[in-house]
């Protein structure tokens, strides 16, 4: 039971890694989302992990691939450069192995539905619209909640969509949303900037529980109209956050580590046209009983490591190949 509800934690981290693919810099400009009225775009990310982490003296893998793809139709732009963007979930994918179950759908197959994969599935054809500015910042999301509402009907009786709990609950609650689209458009530098120069955010994550994000970003080279970045960063939960309450359990999650990547962003849109990354955390869960004073002594304590790689990817063309 500890490690089902574990391995339906981690993948909320995940989410993390994808603020490295985000930022922008070119040679003495200011780079912005400048997405064109009637224009449709396309983006896709997929996210692989590698966890281990040991159960009551028995160690425990876990590998997992998170994809989604969707369509970017920008239905109006107004006098200031603000976009509405409706995003239109085309693809979606989900395998998971571990020791208590194995998942592993495409929705890309057109074959029959798994047992656990099933939201992943109920995403496809839904939508949501979205309002923001050249600079990223999100002014509106809107839709969310009939998105959740289809969804959940194709869900088996009694599916659990807590944020953390399920890998498919982060698509269905408008903060979380938010935070998946600030990861690949809010981080741009506020100034024109050259190669060589850098620039720098703390950036802070509800996934569950807090994760804190001090990240450095460096423009390696313009040419072209694409400006390569590459990005350093250092991670960490909040030690002073409340932890985690679900199902009985409170969880109090102490993991850090870093991660660098790499992304190239069109200068005449802003799309991040190729991005990679890889992450490493280590640390331990420490479990208790939910309702208990802060300071009571935990249950078991859990030690974990996570491995991710990310790619992402943004065009005016649909892929042609799935990953």
């Amino acid at each position: 039971m500890v490690n089902m509800r574990f391995r339906a934690i981690i993948p909320a981290v995940s989410s993390i890694v994808l603020i490295i693919l985000c930022g922008s810099g070119a040679a003495a400009t200011q780079l912005q989302w400048k997405l064109a009225k009637g224009k449709t775009y396309y983006q896709r990310s997929v996210i692989e992990q590698q966890i281990t982490q040991t159960v009551m003296g028995q160690e425990q893998k876990i590998d997992q691939i998170i994809g989604t793809g969707q369509k970017l139709q920008v239905l109006d732009v107004d006098a200031r450069g603000n976009m509405r963007i409706q995003y239109t979930f085309l693809w979606s994918r989900l395998k998971q192995i571990n020791p208590m179950a194995q998942v592993d759908y495409d929705s890309s197959q057109k074959s029959a539905v798994p047992a656990g994969a099933e939201g992943f599935a109920a995403l496809i054809g839904r939508s949501f619209t979205v309002k923001m500015t050249p600079q990223g910042e999100i002014l509106d999301v809107n839709g969310v909640e009939q998105l959740r509402d289809a969804v959940l009907k194709k869900l088996p009786p009694g599916t659990d969509t807590t944020i953390g709990m399920n890998p498919v609950a982060g698509y269905l609650d408008k903060e979380s949303l938010e935070q998946m689209i600030k990861a690949n458009t809010a981080i741009y530098p506020d100034h024109p900037v050259n190669p060589g120069d850098s620039w720098s955010k703390d950036i802070t994550m509800a996934v569950g529980f807090k994760m804190i994000i001090r990240a450095k970003w460096t423009l390696q080279r313009a040419q072209g109209g694409v400006a390569t970045i590459g990005m350093a960063s250092t991670i960490r939960t909040d030690s002073s956050g409340p932890g985690m309450e679900t199902q009985g359990m409170k969880m109090r999650f102490a993991l850090s580590g870093t991660q660098e990547g790499t992304v190239e962003v069109a200068e005449a849109t802003g799309l991040i046209t190729a991005g990679k990354a890889r992450a490493q955390l280590k640390g331990d869960i420490q479990v208790g009983q939910a309702g208990t004073a802060a300071d009571a002594p935990p249950m078991m304590t859990i030690p974990m490591t996570i491995d991710t790689r990310t790619t992402s990817e943004m065009s005016e063309q649909m892929w042609k190949t799935t990953p």
